[in-house]
Order: C-alpha cells, then sequence, then structure tokens
C-alpha cells in the first residue's frame, strides 16, 4: 500500500475521511449513499449529524450487546452470532458473543482495487475522527505495507472501534469493528 501513501498522518487522515463519511442511518437498515462507488458501497466526503448519530447508536448499544440491532441467527455451530440490520461498511454486518458473553460488532467488504481501498479507509476514519473525537476518543493509526489499521479508544469502559484495511490474495478488504475494551 506504500505505493499510494504517503506516510503522513494528513494522508492518512484524507484515506480515512472517504471510508467513514459512508455511513448513515435509517429505520430497520443503514445504508451508504455517495459519489464514489467501491463494491457494493457508496463514499462521500462530507459528515451529517445523522451519521455521526449512528456510529454513537453503535457505541451505545454495546452495553446491550447490539440487541437492537440483531435480525436472524447465523446458523454456526461454533459461535453465537446474528445479522443486524445496520451497516456501517458493506451489505453484512453480524454481532457476535464471545466466550465471556461479550458482545462485538462487525462489518467487512471486499474491495477490488488498492486505490478504492485506501481512499474508502480513509473516509470512514475521517468520518470517525470526526465523529468521535469532539468526545474524547484517542485515535492510532498503523501503515505496513500491505494494511492500514485505525483504532479508537475512550477509556476501559467503552469498547474499542477499529477500522483495518488489508490485502487479501489478489485483492483488499476493509473491516469495521466495536469490540469490548482492551483488558477484558
Amino acid at each position: 500500500m506504500k505505493n499510494y501513501i504517503i506516510p503522513s498522518i494528513g494522508a492518512f487522515t484524507l484515506v480515512s475521511a472517504f471510508i467513514l463519511a459512508g455511513c448513515t442511518s435509517k429505520t430497520n437498515q443503514t445504508t451508504t449513499t455517495a459519489t464514489t462507488t467501491t463494491t457494493n458501497q457508496s463514499v462521500k466526503t462530507t459528515v451529517t449529524p445523522d451519521e455521526c448519530s449512528t456510529i454513537n447508536n453503535l457505541i451505545n448499544g454495546y452495553e446491550s450487546g447490539f440487541n437492537s440491532i440483531k435480525t436472524d441467527k447465523v446458523n454456526n455451530q461454533f459461535t453465537n452470532q446474528w445479522r443486524t440490520n445496520t451497516h456501517i461498511i458493506g451489505a453484512t454486518c453480524t454481532v457476535t458473543l464471545n466466550k465471556s458473553e461479550q458482545a462485538s460488532y462487525q462489518c467487512q467488504t471486499p474491495v477490488k482495487t488498492q486505490t478504492k481501498t485506501i481512499k474508502s479507509h480513509q473516509t470512514l476514519a475521517k468520518q470517525l475522527r470526526q465523529c468521535l473525537t469532539k468526545t474524547g476518543w484517542f485515535e492510532s493509526q498503523k501503515e505496513t505495507a500491505s494494511s492500514i489499521y485505525s483504532t479508537f479508544v475512550l477509556d476501559t469502559k467503552n469498547p474499542v472501534i477499529t477500522l483495518s484495511t488489508n490485502q487479501e490474495g489478489n485483492g483488499f478488504s476493509t473491516r469495521f469493528e466495536i469490540a469490548p475494551p482492551l483488558g477484558l
């Protein structure tokens, strides 16, 4: 990924903004709208109060195990997992219970080209930054030759939000997750 990214906070901020700005909220179904399309997901470059509301509602839903957004249970003998009616990225998001009965919310979407992947990651990270840093969340970023990570942490009681983009085979994948706090 280094071919397209200048290793600076400014460049990373721009890329992060492109992905996060794709969130909007609607009753029973959250979808994304946009000006650029990346594999079943649209991306835009501005943040509206409704989009921050979607992020905040997901964070607030962590305490209840995301019960308000669960739909049908996924038939899987190895894990407790449900599909959701709220999608930050991609068309399918899930809520999963870990061994300690703690819930996490995750979405993942494939993207075919590196350029679109980087732009999508930057868009979403920018939106997360705009929605979270004004309420005290701390952001850390890490970039390698084949991945980009943006992690948002408030404290040891609130969930951790991670946005990661990785090269997988001949393509790329972006994953958004709200998971139990570090150390739990």
